[in-house]
């Protein structure tokens, strides 16, 4: 019998490797020995890896520079129609009630 999911195999093992390195990388975190162990350099000023870019708290290192926006209400250049005066109706009354009704039967 054929396996419906022929890489399921390799979906799970890819698993594993994936939270081992994510368990890993937090231990080194926790611990600065032993991502000294890993890192011969690690006391550098430029050194950056996952460690580092953990404890700095992101993954991105560049803060987006914020602008404030400022919304300024004007008036609008098109003129503005003022409302007709009078006996306005809506659409479906102008020919009385019953002029948009449906037929009457036999």
């Amino acid at each position: 019998m054929n396996d419906p999911r022929p890489l399921r195999g390799f979906w799970k093992f890819t698993a594993i490797v994936v939270t081992f390195h994510l368990v890993v990388a937090q231990a080194m975190a926790v611990s600065g020995s032993l991502h000294k162990h890993f890192h011969d350099r690690c006391d550098e000023p430029g050194h950056e890896c996952v460690v580092t870019l953990m404890l700095q708290g992101g993954y991105e290192n560049v803060a987006p520079d914020i602008v404030p926006v400022m919304i300024l209400s004007e008036a609008p250049d098109v003129p503005v129609l003022a409302p007709k005066t009078g006996d306005c109706l809506p659409f479906h009354l102008v020919g009385g009630v019953l002029a948009h009704a449906p037929p009457r039967g036999p």
